[in-house]
């Protein structure tokens, strides 16, 4: 149990609601310091793979991708971290769906896509068929949909920041002091960074957050 960690952890604002980060990287990164050494493994390489907004959606491959997933839902994880990285490889895949059928584009021929998720061959069966027939398994698909149709990123983004964070808030009410609250922490502290970054009216508090960093850097 962390007691420790979580108890020195701010409270994270809802990302739409944030002006700035509550604590800021150095500091957060000194909290982690704290975790025991297979927690710590877990967690950096998840974050690896996770990150918010890297070059995943433009310099990765939806077959690169998949196998960055594959090999982190191989390594050792705690159930609720393999649960959480189960769930954003889903969410990756049927996005990664949307755009092709959005752009035009057909399914994969790469058959390794197709044995990615157990309703694959369903997706493939039904390509013409809006949300793939899905909705009723992902109720998160048309508003997804609607949003690439009208060229909505920020929606979009939000809409996927929302799912995921509704996630991760529920997994930390239930495992309070435990490890999955601090993946948790981590991951939803770094969907409100990325948030706050792509929005210009924050620059003020981002400058902030610099100043405070510098502070951080002489203080430690």
């Amino acid at each position: 149990m962390y007691y420790d960690v979580i108890s020195s952890l701010p409270q994270l604002p809802y990302f739409t609601r944030a002006e700035r980060l509550p604590i800021t990287p150095l500091r957060l990164e000194q909290r982690l310091r704290r975790l025991r050494p297979e927690h710590a493994a877990q967690l950096e390489h998840a974050r690896s793979v996770l990150r918010w907004r890297p070059e995943r959606l433009t310099a990765h491959s939806d077959e690169s991708l998949l196998a960055e997933y594959a090999q982190l839902l191989n390594a050792e994880l705690s159930t609720q971290l393999h649960e959480y990285v189960s769930f954003r490889r889903i969410q990756q895949i049927m996005l990664a769906a949307l755009r092709r059928v959005h752009d035009g584009v057909g399914p994969w021929e790469n058959t390794r896509m197709w044995s990615a998720l157990p309703h694959m061959y369903h997706i493939r069966q039904h390509w013409d068929v809006q949300d793939f027939g899905l909705e009723y398994l992902y109720p998160w698909l048309p508003q997804a949909r609607e949003c690439l149709a009208a060229g909505d990123a920020i929606g979009l983004e939000q809409h996927l920041m929302d799912l995921n964070w509704r996630w991760l808030s529920r997994t930390a009410e239930q495992q309070m002091f435990a490890f999955a609250a601090v993946f948790a922490y981590v991951f939803q502290w770094e969907m409100l960074k990325d948030w706050l970054q792509c929005d210009a009216s924050q620059a003020k508090a981002r400058f902030t957050e610099l100043i405070d960093k510098v502070t951080d850097v002489k203080d430690s």
